[in-house]
């Protein structure tokens, strides 16, 4: 038999997939600028219905630059 805390744990774990799988939903629903934020280019079509704020360069560099602050 679950005790509390189980059933608390339990709680929570729906609660988080539920909020998560609606974030996923409503970032497809919205599709991302033509152009990229940063520097101006065209962002490709398959990367805009995603929600990238980003062209690829852009994102590319970004992720690196955050990978050098790590830690």
């Amino acid at each position: 038999m679950a005790d509390e805390a189980d059933i608390a744990n339990d709680f929570i774990d729906n609660e988080v997939s539920r909020a998560l799988g609606k974030l996923r939903q409503d970032a497809v629903k919205k599709a991302g600028p033509k152009i990229c934020g940063e520097c101006g280019e065209k962002i490709p079509e398959a990367r805009r219905k995603l929600g990238f704020q980003l062209c690829v360069e852009c994102a590319e560099e970004n992720e690196r630059r955050k990978s050098l602050f790590a830690d």
